[in-house]
Formats: C-alpha cells, structure tokens, sequence
C-alpha cells in the first residue's frame, strides 16, 4: 500500500501499520517530512475532548509519545506537565463534572480542582472569578517534527520505505484493479492508498472523483520573549487553557506560547494549497488576535510587561463538524482516508493505531464512527464547507451540552413540509444534512433553545407535552431522513440473509433485523419490509446511508443477482403514534386499521385522502402507531391531511427530542451510541434477533464463541435516583468504589415520570433489581436495574 502524505499522521500509520506486520508498505511525501501543518504546530497533547472516541485517541497518543523515544533512539522532546482548563461559568463546571466521569470509565487521570488550587498548579494566574478548574495529569507536549520523525525511524526500522521530494501527481486503476500512484519519479502499483495529505488532501481526493470537506484555516501562535519567573522554574509548568475566551498558554523554553482561538478567523487558500507550499509563515494579522492576547495578560498579569519574542500564523485544516476524517471511502475501493486534523500531534498516535486496524484487520477494536468520512454523503459543498469550517474554528471551545446544534450552512436538505412545521413553532436541528423538528414551541413561547447539563432547558416542558399526547391522545412526527434502499433481484432473499443475523420476514410483513461484522459486533441495524420474494425494503437511521450502502455493496454476488437502489432522497416519512391514532388514520383510508385486518409488523399499500402511501405498522415510540412511507411530493398533502383529521381528536405535532430522548428509552430502543460496533448482539440485549438455527450469516461463528466463552458485559435500563440533572452518555455506573460499567445514552422519561439510562454493565450485576450508581455531575446517584422495556413491558399498547 501506499500512504500519501509526510505529515505526523501519515508517518503514524506507517509507523502502525508495520506494527501489524505489514511492510510492503510506502510513503511518499512532496517534501520534506512535516512541511505542511505539523510544521507550524504547537505540539501540544492533551486527553482533554467530550467525545469518547477522540480521548481514547488522545490517551493512546501520550501513551506512545512518552514511550517512542526510547525504542526507536530518535528524540520527540516529550514533556509530561499536566494541565488546567479553567472556568468561570457554571456551565462549564457541569461540562467539566460530565467529562470527569467519562474519563474516570477510560482510566484517564484527571480531577477537578478549586479556585485555590489551579492557582498552586499554575502560580503565575490570578484566580479571580474562576469557579474551578479541570486537571488533566498527563498531558504535556512533544516537539511535532521530532516525535514525526521517530514515527518514521520506527517505520523503517521494521522495512517501511519513505521517499521525500516526490509529489503524487495523480492517481487511476489497473485492469487488475489495482491502484496505480503516479510520482514525479515514477508509479508505484499497489492495492490499497491513504490519502494522508493534510493541507492538499481535497486535492488528492479530487484525484478520484470524490469532495472531501475540509478547508485550511489561518491559525496563529505567539511566543512571549523569555521571562524570568519562567527562567528560574526547577520544575514543569501546568499548561493553561480558558475556553471562555479561549487560548491555550504553555511553557516553552523559557517564555511562554499562547495560541488564541479568535471568532473572526479567516480561511486560507480555500480554493486549493499551491502544490509548492512549505515550510512558509502567513502573514500575521495581530489586530485579530490582540483582543485575546489582552484578556490572556488579565490573567496572566506578568505577561502585561513582556515583549513578543515572534507571532506565528499557519493553515490547520478543518471539517465542518470539528472531526477528523478517518476511514474509507464510499465509492472508490481501497482509498482511505486521514484528513482534516485540526487536533493532528494530539490525536495522531491514536488515528496511526486505530485506522492500521481497520486496514489490515477489517474493522478498528474502537468506535471510530464519529470520525468517518461516510459521515458527510454528495450533499456537502464548497460552500457548505466554507461556512462551517470556520464556525467549527469559532466553537472549538464551545461548551459540549447535550443537544447543541450548529447552524452554519444550514439548511441543505429540506422536508416538503418544513414551512408548515417552523409556522408551527418547530425547533430544527440537523442531522446528515437534514432538516428535522426537535420539538415544538406553543404559541407565546420563544421557539428557541436555551441549553443547560441540567433539566432547566427551554424545551423540557414542552417535549413532556408532546410524549403525553403520544400516550394519551395522538402525535405525528417526521423522519425522512431514514435512509431508505430497496434490494431486489432473484437471490436478493438469500442475499439479505446471510448479510442479517435474524430472520427475514414473510411477504407483506415487516421486521427488526441486524447486520453484523466479521467479528460479531453490530455494523447497523434496520427494519426490512418484504415486498416480494424478491424485493425488500430496507430502512437504517439516517447517518447509516453510506456506510450502510458500502456495506451491503461489499458482499454483493459477483453474478448480478443483486440490485441495491438507494431511495433515501426520493421517500419521505411520517409518523402518527398513540391510542387515537387509528382513529385519525381511519378518517383518511378505506384500508382496514384493525389488528386482525392490519397487524403488527406488517405493510399495506394505503391511500391517506388522496394520497399513496406504504404504511407499516411501527414505530420508534411503544404506541399503537403506523409510519407512512410516501414519494416525497405527497408529503405536504399527507401532513395536512393528517393534521385536519387530527384536529378535534387532540394530535399533536411531536420531535425528535420527545421521540429519541425521551420516548425510545422508556421502550428500551436502541440508537448508534448504545450498539457502537464495540459490542455484539448478545451483550446488547437483541439475543431474539440472532438465529443460530438459520444458514450461515457474517458474524456466527464469533458470536458462537461468545456464546461459549459467556458474554462479558449486558446493556441494562436503569431507573436513577437523579436529582436535577439526567445522565446522557459516557457515565460512569458504580457498585461501591468499583467502576462496573458506562452509561450509553440517558434522558427524563416523560411517559413514566422517571430518570432513565441505558448502559453496559458487568453481567454478574445485569439482572432486574441490582442496585448500583451512575455518576451524573460529580455525584453519585442510586439507581436500579430494571426489566427492559420499562415502559409498557408486555408491549400491549403496540399491538391494541
């Protein structure tokens, strides 16, 4: 294989991927190794991040980092410091109280501290108006093109090849399907290339016909000149950040480098980095920046009298949702991807580690799917990129509140009925692109969100409203946004079921089923409506579509058999739940509603007024309820059909936080957070839906061994004793002072009047009635294992 691109995460992939055996393996890098960001970067590392799967990139860096110097001879200036994040909010001490507990369950060293005692970890602040403070323990810094170059002295040492000086000019296939790497000195034939060109990687993905999203963004840092209270330190300095301003300010030589996250920033050659550029400053623009340097001083006062020793300005590449893009690519065979790493010392190590797993393994041992490229499909844009690369710069340190939604770019894809539900007061937030209504603002409520860690947000009360009209009236909802495949062909049958580990259903029904990977754990999961004996409809949460479709593509038979047709943009959905929801739908169909005539998890072909529709009786909420699958111009007439005959019978328009926050807990159901792909059915409770009776399906023979071995971990509802504040994700459960399990996805469970989690737990401790604590906030709160579903446990309300 080929790794194209000399950056810090390039040469740490090579480095990984010799790891793993693999040494007929090749860089090749324009210029000299670390010439593009790595160059200009400051070379700070720290576990900080509220997204699981980067801190176990970030812990697995500093792991590596304190070792490599040490194995491959070559120096990386590590320095171990610890360091702080300030805060001055108490949003920003729940923050910090909800990120401790998940790094308490990752093993990482941290605490939160006084006032009193950031100051002792970093002497030279003032503490005023500070509430407390975070402290990572081993954090510290590296030198970027030191720790590079012992990635690569690692690599070749086990037989990698590096050749520098030699720019990839283009990239085209083989008969054979071979890739073929054009250079300046020459091709080089091989079966798999990443893209790992940092600041030109839009440029080499171009080279394959794909838009990769990513956009430079100008970025300065600015070193004081040496300070004598710096000067006569024995011993490290904690290095400092205050997301509130924001900056990071750390110790280096004998001064102090500060770098400010400035909310006018500026994109650099948007249009494509020049094939020449290296190694070359910005021009700096210190009327940008000087306002942060102002309030840094304020709190650093010995800095008011220091002189500026050079100000640096250089391009850090950005996506639009602050993540990297890390894996491969739908469409194009064996590229992958390692692009768009604003955090790139930080996370390289990990990103080496955990895409040469993907690579040679078939699948990474961690969740990486917040980082997949397929997480963005054909709908981005340069345009869409522009705007949201620079607010993803603007929000680096955005407080991470459950349910924040970023409004740059917004929207892109649009319901038909988008108009009629923001008339009606509805809040959007985006999801793959999607426009979808959270919840419902009455009429004299600001239809707006105000967020908090805590229960007192501006929509609490009104989702409550909304999940009672599911349970005791009627409520409709959207969810277009399902992605949506129709499989067909001769031996679509026998296809799909081998590709699914339960059963298929019967013409005319419809079931819940899972695909899985090699390894057992649980690529996606999905209804599948059967149509014929030969055509299937197949629907998959909506940031599923790519990598579902690649997924599905990459066992298709050789011979045609198989048609795979993506309909996510051609079919919308609406939703009508609750006891009187039969009552509304009747109103519109001739179509007998009744269980015996319509049962439970199955389909019929409906006319709603004037309108067709395939409606199939389910739903996402544990009512009666059918969801309307329609051509996407029959929506608006569908919607409004539904909303007048509703009308006398008490509907009500009803979001997505009422739905998957709230409602979908209380039945036990099941979102990406809670089945990551770390886990197998098996331990996620959906045991009903893997068939060991049925011919072979991908993943048996691992769950088999699972089955024999005994299953390490079970996911469990809990009802929690939870004060003011619901767990919601990444929490830590507790049996006494042992850590015995996380917490996956969690929320106020309006139906039942209860606090909710769902999470892993040891299997000695997953049976109904164990009692055990989920941190939430620093505290530990009692909470009890429960059967699941807790709402409705005999699931009668479905089935009525």
């Amino acid at each position: 294989m080929v790794v194209i691109g000399g950056g810090i995460s390039g040469c740490s992939l090579l480095y990984h991927l010799t790891k793993l055996g693999w040494t007929d393996v090749v860089l090749v890098e324009k210029n000299e190794l670390t010439s593009g960001s790595t160059w200009l970067a400051a070379g700070n590392v720290v576990q900080w991040t509220s997204n699981r799967c980067n801190a176990r990139l970030h812990q697995y860096s500093i792991k590596l980092y304190r070792e490599l110097e040490a194995e491959t001879g070559q120096p990386t200036g590590w320095r171990t410091t610890g360091s702080l994040r300030l805060a001055t909010t108490t949003d920003r001490m729940d923050e910090y109280r909800h990120v401790l507990s998940k790094d308490h369950a990752l093993g990482i060293e941290c605490n939160l501290v006084s006032p009193e005692g950031a100051q002792e970890l970093f002497p030279f602040m003032h503490s005023e108006g500070l509430l407390g403070a975070m402290h990572h323990v081993l954090d510290g810094h590296c030198d970027p093109a030191g720790t590079t170059s012992a990635l690569a002295q690692g690599a070749r040492q086990a037989g990698a090849e590096i050749y520098r000086f030699n720019r990839v000019k283009d990239l085209s296939r083989a008969r054979s399907g071979e890739w073929v790497v054009h250079t300046e000195k020459g091709s080089i034939t091989c079966e798999i290339v990443v893209n790992a060109g940092g600041l030109w990687a839009d440029r080499i993905a171009a080279m394959v016909g794909v838009y990769l999203p990513t956009m430079p963004i100008e970025h300065h840092h600015v070193l004081f000149e040496d300070l004598p209270e710096i000067e006569t330190l024995e011993e490290e300095l904690t290095s400092l950040r205050d997301p509130d301003v924001p900056f990071y300010l750390r110790k280096e030589g004998n001064s102090l480098l500060v770098g400010p996250y400035e909310s006018d920033c500026k994109a650099w050659s948007a249009n494509g980095v020049a094939w020449d550029w290296a190694q070359m400053d910005l021009p700096v623009d210190l009327e940008r920046i000087q306002q942060y340097i102002l309030r840094l001083m304020d709190r650093v006062p010995m800095l008011k009298d220091a002189g500026l020793k050079h100000i640096r300005n250089g391009p850090i590449a950005y996506t639009p949702d602050s993540q990297q893009l890390l894996g491969p690519v739908h469409g194009v065979p064996n590229f992958y991807c390692l692009a768009g790493c604003n955090f790139g010392i930080t996370q390289a190590g990990g990103v080496g580690k955990y895409l040469s797993e993907w690579i040679v393994e078939g699948e990474p041992s961690i969740d990486l799917s917040s980082l997949d490229p397929r997480r963005f499909g054909n709908w981005t844009s340069k345009s869409y990129t522009w705007a949201t690369a620079h607010e993803a710069y603007r929000l680096q340190y955005q407080l991470s509140i459950p349910d924040t939604e970023r409004i740059a770019g917004r929207p892109v894809k649009t319901p038909p009925i988008y108009d009629l539900q923001e008339a009606q007061g509805a809040v959007f937030g985006s999801r793959y692109g999607w426009e979808r209504a959270n919840w419902f603002a009455p009429d004299g409520v600001e239809p707006v969100d105000r967020l908090s860690f805590r229960r007192g947000t501006s929509y609490f009360e009104y989702v409550g409203r909304e999940c009672a009209a599911a349970r005791d009236r009627a409520a409709v909802y959207e969810l277009s946004a399902f992605a949506k495949f129709v499989v067909s062909g001769p031996t679509s049958m026998a296809y799909l079921d081998r590709l699914t580990s339960g059963r298929l259903p019967k013409v005319h029904r419809v079931g819940y089923n899972l695909m899985l990977t090699p390894s057992g754990f649980i690529a996606d999961d999905m209804t599948i409506a059967c149509l014929a004996e030969d055509r299937f409809y197949v629907v998959a949460p909506a940031a599923s579509e790519l990598r579902l479709m690649q997924h599905m593509e990459d066992y298709l038979p050789h011979d045609g058999s198989v048609t795979i047709d993506n309909v996510t943009n051609r079919y919308g959905v609406l939703a009508v739940v609750g006891p009187r929801s039969r009552a509304v739908l009747s109103k519109l169909t001739d179509t007998d509603l009744s269980s015996e005539g319509f049962p439970y998890l199955s389909w019929r072909d409906v006319r709603i007024g004037v309108a067709p529709a395939r409606a199939l009786r389910l739903n996402f909420v544990g009512e009666l309820g059918w969801e309307l699958h329609h051509e996407l111009i029959y929506q608006r007439t569908i919607y409004q059909h539904i909303l007048g005959a509703g009308q006398e019978l008490g509907l009500v328009n009803c979001g997505m936080r009422a739905v998957l926050n709230s409602m979908r807990l209380e039945k036990g159901y099941l979102l990406a957070p809670d089945i990551c792909g770390e886990e197998t059915p098996l331990q996620a409770g959906l045991e009903f839906f893997v068939k060991f009776d049925k011919e072979d399906f991908i993943g048996r023979q691992a769950l088999e061994r699972q089955q024999e071995q005994g299953v390490p971990t079970r996911l469990v509802t809990m009802v929690v004793d939870a004060g003011d504040a619901d767990a919601r994700g990444d929490e830590c459960i507790w049996n006494g002072d042992e850590i015995v399990g996380r917490v996956t996805s969690g929320g106020w469970g309006h139906r039942v009047g209860r606090s909710l989690a769902l999470g892993y737990i040891n299997q000695n401790q997953s049976e109904p009635g164990t009692t055990v604590a989920v941190e939430i906030l620093e505290h530990k709160r009692p909470a009890t294992v429960v059967r699941t579903p807790y709402y409705d446990p005999e699931n009668k309300k479905l089935r009525i």
